[in-house]
């Protein structure tokens, strides 16, 4: 289509007889109002038409035939333009007048008038109409547009009210529960001076009194009472604080009033420091104090790190609901005393201990006591002191584990009267300070050590620490990283009979399983020789252990003759994966050195 043709098209009646073009989409068709525009229509369509009669009756022009002169021109026989093609062009040169300035379409009438064989006053109704007709148009465009905006106006004021409603709502519900929680705070400190054993009897009668939710309120005054017992907030250190210089203040702290070897003294001190960058830790591990009897300073190896970790609280006889709203309210260390007993009672400390590990921000649901879902981020650290170690391995296995021995009559250290004190308080504003000014740091350390997966987990930022102050401090956390977390534990039965099978092969390719179980039983007083306590162990019973491990009897012939063994080469996995530790090398500071785990007995 040429400049000229384009622009919209004009009502549908122009072309004639009252119907439109089949096919042909003709924007803003319509009925005109006007009997002018009705004639202007009639007439333009009749003198398109009378214009199209007087063309057909014109001679056709003959192409050039080959006889022809050769000097006449050869025309090219033009197409015959139809009555609709004619409307259509008319229609199309209406619209592109109309939309010009009027002194411009009028200084144009004429020629477009003769152009099209159409009168020029008829040419000019024609325009005239179009112009009225966009016109209203734009009218009715304008109205609606006003009558959006009109709607607009009155959606957004009726937002606008129900959020003020909204807001004021907000505000009443804030303002009582300011008011609630303030008649609350009185009346826990009131009963927070009384004896523990009458905090129940008179949270009965506070609920009573003020329509309280007993179970609610009770949960309530121990996150209250556990905030209570937090020591008060300090200032930091004014001076930057060395940290070698810290750890062995924890250190020699810690050894005035707990007899630990020296792995223990290093990992408590470095694990002091950790409490403090919990939050930029991936993984914080447990500190666990345990010993298979009483009276040997597993307490007062915790009420020492109460005055010295990050916001301490000491969890005697927390419910297991109070227990999560204090983890994430409070952000504190939770200090567990006689662990053994309180795991015994609650499985919610010990769901506690193993979610808390993870800095991964999920949040655990659980339902409150009138049925609504509450979450809470449970992620900290826990120090916690135990008869034995009653604890799931998944627990254990989050855990630095100390085992502390009672003290000889030699071995004098000071009494403690498990009371804050000036050394207590001047450690804490330090570690406050040390911890601003090298949070960052320790945040992008990578240090290398020993072990791998869970363990290396636990004491990855330890050894940033011990990096980060230096001199003796990398190859002591080191050294106490292997000492306490090589044969920690017993191995389990299968560990103990792939350690045994490991030193039968020596440098054997293959064996038969009747060898194997012979070699296992020669020691008649190992467990092998009264395998559950039901006599030696048998090819059958060796079969169902290794299947565990996906290794399976084979066809060997080591004597030329085809038996039911294994090879060397099955076992070459399980060896490498599970009997390799970390071997205690003191000279070596970082770098990892495995040898085969060698168990009692073998």
């Amino acid at each position: 289509m040429s400049e000229d043709d384009r622009g919209l098209l004009v009502p549908n009646q122009l072309v004639g007889n009252d119907q439109p073009i089949e096919g042909q989409s003709i924007a803003g068709s319509g009925n005109f109002e006007t009997k002018a525009m009705e004639r202007a229509v009639e007439a333009g369509t009749a003198a398109v038409k009378n214009s199209a009669h007087v063309s057909k009756k014109r001679p056709a022009r003959r192409g050039a035939m080959s006889g022809d002169d050769p000097k006449k021109i050869v025309e090219f026989p033009k197409a015959e333009i139809t009555p609709e093609e004619r409307a259509r062009r008319l229609r199309v040169e209406v619209e592109r007048l109309a939309g010009l300035p009027v002194v411009e379409w009028m200084f144009y009438l004429e020629e477009v008038a003769k152009k099209h064989g159409v009168p020029p006053a008829l040419l000019k109704k024609m325009i005239e109409a179009t112009i009225k007709e966009r016109g209203k148009r734009e009218h009715d465009y304008k109205a609606e547009d006003q009558q959006r905006e009109r709607r607009a106006r009155r959606e957004q004021g009726q937002a606008d009210k129900e959020a003020a409603r909204a807001r004021k709502e907000a505000e009443r519900i804030k303002r009582e529960q300011e008011v609630r929680q303030k008649k609350l705070e009185t009346v826990f400190a009131e009963i927070a001076e009384l004896p523990r054993m009458t905090h129940v009897a008179r949270l009965k009668e506070a609920a009573a009194r003020l329509g309280e939710d007993l179970e609610i309120l009770i949960e309530e005054f121990e996150v209250f009472f556990a905030a209570r017992s937090l020591p008060a907030e300090l200032l930091p250190w004014p001076d930057s604080v060395d940290t070698a210089e810290l750890l062995a203040g924890i250190e020699a702290k810690f050894r005035r009033y707990v007899v630990v070897p020296d792995s223990i003294a290093v990992a408590t001190a470095l694990w002091v420091a950790f409490t403090y960058l919990v939050e930029i830790a991936v993984y914080a591990p447990k500190l666990l104090f345990t010993f298979p009897e009483r009276d040997a300073g597993k307490s007062t190896a915790l009420h020492v790190l109460r005055w010295m970790v990050q916001r301490p609280y000491l969890a005697v006889e927390a419910t297991g609901a109070a227990a999560y709203r204090i983890a994430d309210r409070l952000r504190c260390t939770f200090l567990l005393d006689e662990a053994d007993t309180l795991f015994g009672r609650s499985t919610v400390l010990a769901h506690i201990v193993n979610e808390s590990w993870t800095n991964s921000g999920a949040k655990i649901p659980r339902v409150g006591p009138r049925g609504e879902v509450m979450e809470f981020d449970v992620y900290g650290t826990q120090a916690i002191s135990m008869k034995g170690l009653n604890m799931s391995d998944t627990t254990l296995s989050r855990c630095i584990i100390c085992m502390i021995w009672p003290k000889l009559p030699s071995e004098v250290v000071d009494d403690f009267n498990k009371r804050d004190d000036e050394e207590f308080v001047t450690l804490r504003r330090k570690l406050l300070r040390w911890s601003v000014d090298n949070a960052v740091t320790l945040q992008a350390a990578t240090p290398e050590g020993q072990f791998n997966n869970r363990i290396r987990n636990n004491w990855q930022l330890l050894w940033a620490i011990a990096d980060l102050a230096g001199g003796e401090w990398p190859k002591r956390a080191r050294a106490a990283a292997l000492e306490l977390e090589t044969e920690r534990d017993e191995p389990s039965e299968g560990l103990r009979l792939l350690a045994a099978i490991h030193d039968i092969f020596g440098t054997r390719e293959a064996m038969t399983s009747a060898d194997i179980c012979a070699a296992l039983v020669v020691d008649t007083s190992g467990e092998w020789a009264n395998f559950r306590d039901k006599g030696p162990i048998s090819q059958t019973q060796l079969a169902v252990l290794l299947k565990a491990y996906r290794i399976r009897t084979e066809k060997v012939s080591p004597a030329g003759i085809r038996l039911n063994g294994y090879f060397r080469a099955q076992f070459k996995n399980a060896f490498a994966r599970l009997l390799q530790k970390p071997a205690r090398e003191p000279d070596i500071q970082t770098e990892s050195v495995a040898k085969p785990l060698r168990l009692r007995g073998h």
